[in-house]
């Protein structure tokens, strides 16, 4: 397989496959202000190239760490099959038209839920009564339109992405794929494990 994107979707499809419930879960790792690493599970998506994106809100630490510095990591770890894939690179924030898109790929209830919590995500509350409440009196119909708190982040240029597999009874493989700055090609590795 000479393009690694379309590995990624190969092995997220066969990690869904094999009846992981959050196979599009993944890791994301950024830099906050202070310089300090943080982490933190996210979901994501595919687009048509098989490049990852994910989405938050702009009161999340994890768009402040964006807007500070707009390199990440992503890895994803399928514990089915034994293996990870990280992916590191830079990303840019999602269109309004990829947006309006993208809410309407999550559930019903998802949107529903996020219309209560998203624009106040990451900020301190006492109990979840009151996000309770006021999801019981949302209008029917409401999840239908984007909040403008729904926001997301794509790749804009993957630097890195590494496939790891650990085989029963015999060595580790990890294949890299480094992506060349002037040429767009990928460069292929197999590592030491």
């Amino acid at each position: 397989m000479n393009c690694p994107l379309e590995r990624i979707a190969q092995w997220l499809s066969q990690e869904v496959a094999s009846g992981n419930a959050f196979s599009q879960g993944a890791v994301l790792s950024t830099v906050a202000k202070n310089g300090r690493p943080r982490s933190r599970v996210v979901g994501t998506m595919l687009d048509a190239s098989n490049v990852p994106r994910f989405h938050t809100s702009p009161s999340s630490r994890k768009f402040g760490d964006i807007e500070f510095c707009s390199d990440i990591s992503l890895t994803y770890s399928f514990n089915n099959s034994l293996r990870s894939i990280s992916i590191e690179g830079r990303v840019s924030p999602l269109q309004e038209s990829e947006l309006d898109i993208d809410w309407l790929k999550y559930d019903e209830k998802f949107r529903r839920n996020y219309l209560v919590f998203g624009a106040n995500s990451g900020t301190e509350i006492k109990s979840l009564v009151g996000l309770e409440s006021e999801r019981k009196i949302l209008n029917k119909g409401a999840e239908a339109l984007r909040p403008e708190s729904f926001v997301g982040f794509k790749f804009s240029a993957i630097d890195r992405i590494s496939f790891y597999s650990v085989n029963e009874n015999d060595f580790a493989v990890n294949d890299v794929y480094v992506k060349n700055a002037q040429t767009s090609l990928w460069h292929y590795s197999l590592l030491i494990p």
